[in-house]
């Protein structure tokens, strides 16, 4: 019997131990908690923007479209931190009370916190951002970076698992994805595919130079924002039918919903829903994907995104804004693609690099 009872006691004390030493078992709730949060911080994010373009922020920190940011933040915040302290009354420890990739995450809610402060006090030092010097301030990067660890939170821990490929066990990780590389466009609205494009439509002007850096830059940039998740998210999971497609879909909308002038704009969308679906079908799938494919994706992506948005941008010329189509002649509507195309296929060759040979390995 005391046999029995030091065997008892031992085995609790080894429980004891490996619960003090691992992290709490991986939690879907959490992390689907976590990405609908993610897509408030977004939806916050968005709707600051709007209204700095609409005309309704005045130069004041302490305003509506803040307080749905903040308020997302301090969301996660509480979820994560609620979550914290229930596990280290289970027994874990401080430094590993959250389930694998949500440390992170809390960091970032603190850091957040702290650049809050730092931007309120940055804007009665020197003043509100105008325009572009919004998207570049340092104290708005920091907000953002902080935001990102937040937000990755679901993407790191069903990084570390196993799947089968489905909507089932992806769609946090995905809806996450979404988020994140909205963020990278909405801090590159300054080279966004939109309204702004207005210059690039009606007569030829005899001075052109400006006008085509912006549209190059335009083009090349958000394509290949969009195409860098879709690579990221294929070098971990073979992606469900409709991902791809939801992405772009989504961040078109976004896109053009905070900076649209007429509401023909959301046509981007319908060009960027092709773009998505033919990455659905080159790139989803449960079959191990060939390089080949890979690269063809890679290339055909932003091509047909860039050369989708040009067509759009001509029929809004002619048909919303009464300017006339693209100006642009063949050796641009056909050049700005096949620039961006490059640029994907050389995004694929970082993602996937040729193979070694043997005797040449290191």
């Amino acid at each position: 019997m005391a046999a029995t009872r030091s065997a008892e006691g031992v085995r609790l004390a080894t429980n004891a131990r490996r619960a003090i030493a691992d992290l709490p078992a991986d939690n879907i709730r959490l992390d689907w908690t976590m990405a609908l949060i993610s897509c408030a911080i977004i939806f916050g994010l968005y709707i600051d923007g709007w209204a700095h373009n609409h005309g309704f922020v005045d130069d004041s920190f302490f305003t509506p479209w803040h307080a749905l940011l903040y308020g997302a933040v301090g969301l996660s915040g509480l979820v994560l931190i609620v979550h914290h302290f229930r596990n280290v009354n289970r027994g874990f420890r401080w430094s590993k009370a959250l389930p694998a990739g949500y440390t992170l995450s809390l960091i970032g809610f603190f850091a957040f916190g702290a650049g809050g402060v730092v931007d309120m006090i940055w804007h009665e030092v020197f003043g509100f951002e105008e325009s572009i010097e919004a998207l570049i301030s340092p104290s708005h990067l920091f907000l953002a970076l902080t935001g990102l660890l937040i937000m990755t939170g679901p993407i790191r821990a069903l990084w570390q698992r196993e799947s089968d490929g489905s909507w089932a066990s992806l769609a946090p990780a995905i809806l996450c994805f979404i988020c994140i590389t909205s963020v990278f466009t909405f801090f590159n609205a300054f080279a966004a595919i939109g309204g702004d494009m207005i210059i690039l439509t009606g007569p030829r002007p005899d001075s052109h130079s400006l006008q085509d850096v912006a549209g190059i830059v335009a083009f090349v940039i958000q394509s290949n924002i969009l195409l860098g998740a879709v690579l990221f998210m294929t070098r971990r999971w073979r992606l469900p039918f409709g991902a791809i497609t939801l992405l772009f879909v989504l961040n078109s909308l976004l896109m053009t919903w905070y900076r649209v002038g007429e509401a023909g704009e959301f046509i981007f969308a319908l060009s960027a829903a092709l773009v998505g679906l033919l990455g659905d079908y080159l790139l989803s799938g449960s079959k191990p994907m060939e390089t080949s494919r890979l690269r063809l994706a890679a290339f055909l992506i932003p091509f047909a995104h860039s050369l989708g948005a040009m067509m759009v941008l001509h029929i809004l010329g002619n048909s919303v804004w009464n300017t006339g189509g693209l100006w642009w002649l063949i050796h641009m509507w056909l050049g700005v693609p096949v620039l961006a195309g490059a640029f994907g296929y050389g995004l694929s060759m970082v993602l996937r690099q040729p193979a070694i040979p043997a005797a040449h390995s290191p």
